[in-house]
């Protein structure tokens, strides 16, 4: 690394300045990983000069520098063609999204269905008979008082007599 060099530029004043690297990557939101690459003046493993641009207007903006004089010195020292960056290569993992998806919807479908069963069955009265301890013909009885709409039966003692 020359001594004269933009990266040893601005790590000087940034240490002059008593800041960390972890200080100005907060402040400027650049990876720390790309602060120390400028620095060590690895502008290969730097994105484009548009960015690299931006990276270095933002961390003089935040050492104090006059981002205009640091930009001019960049400019007339780094190499005319900065190769790109390499994109990483994005791997396809298979995944079990596709079986999740189809084993909730179903789990949901079948909530569902079960749930509009309940209610389809709900009695339709609102005090149920407890038809275990009851004769058939008290039921009737009872069915017939409670019923607001139907003609009204009474139980008659021929009838009551047949429980």
């Amino acid at each position: 690394m020359r001594t004269d060099s933009i990266g040893h530029w601005l790590k000087s004043e940034r240490e002059t300045r008593r800041l960390s690297i972890e200080e100005v990557a907060s402040t400027t939101r650049i990876p720390r990983k790309t602060l120390e690459s400028l620095e060590e003046d690895r502008f290969e493993d730097l994105p484009s000069g548009v960015f690299v641009r931006g990276f270095i207007k933002a961390y003089a903006t935040v050492v104090e520098m006059d981002a205009d004089e640091v930009l001019a010195r960049f400019d007339s020292e780094r190499p005319q063609a900065l190769p790109p960056a390499p994109l990483a290569t994005v791997q396809r993992r298979r995944g079990y999204g596709a079986l999740v998806l189809a084993i909730t919807t179903f789990a949901l479908f079948a909530i569902i269905v079960a749930t509009f069963s309940l209610v389809r069955r709900a009695p339709a009265q609102d005090d149920p008979i407890e038809l275990s301890s009851a004769l058939p013909c008290l039921v009737e009885a009872a069915k017939a008082e409670r019923s607001y709409y139907g003609p009204s039966t009474t139980v008659t003692p021929i009838e009551s007599s047949l429980c």
